[in-house]
């Protein structure tokens, strides 16, 4: 990524907070595919409910690991900026965990709540894909995960800007990271 793109990516808050939902998403739901197709063989293809809730918990999970990393990229990892031994001696390690926890705690606080809208287009979606279109349960996964993320992008972001949680932060004025 150039030099450029990076420190606007790191920048926006919007964007780095939607790209890195997004990516996470896409990511979790490209390495959730195979266990979900494996998991749809083990219960039986007749168990669309219980798959699409299995897909869930596959998809949630690798989701949330991969958003705290690419939230930490985005928004403390500082590899551009020229670092002294000064800067490592004053500013402490806890402070920069705490911030770090504090603000992507937040951001999956917001997610969090968006819950029972994505889980009902996703595990409704992907059941009824499964149901109604006779999708196979992997790709009506794919389907019905990516349209939910979709979604919930849009209302988050709406969310965000009134929360203050896609405000921009100064990175010149009081940057302990």
């Amino acid at each position: 990524m150039p030099r450029r793109a990076f420190k606007f990516y790191q920048r926006k808050r919007v964007v780095n907070i939607n790209v890195n939902v997004f990516v996470a998403g896409l990511l979790s739901i490209a390495l959730a595919k195979y266990p979900v197709m494996l998991v749809s063989g083990m219960i039986g293809h007749e168990h669309k409910l219980v798959i699409s809730i299995a897909a869930y918990v596959i998809d949630t999970t690798i989701d949330v690991v991969l958003y705290f990393v690419l939230h930490w990229i985005a928004n403390h990892w500082r590899p551009l900026k020229e670092t002294h031994i000064i800067d490592k001696l004053t500013t402490p390690t806890e402070s920069r965990t705490r911030n770090f926890l504090v603000d992507v705690g937040k951001v999956q606080a917001e997610r969090f709540a968006l819950v029972p809208i994505f889980a009902a287009i996703a595990i409704g979606g992907m059941w009824s894909l499964q149901h109604f279109a006779n999708i196979k349960p992997n790709w009506a996964f794919v389907i019905a995960f990516i349209f939910a993320m979709i979604v919930t992008r849009i209302i988050h972001t709406i969310w965000g800007y009134h929360s203050g949680t896609f405000r921009d932060r100064d990175r010149t004025a009081g940057d302990t990271n």
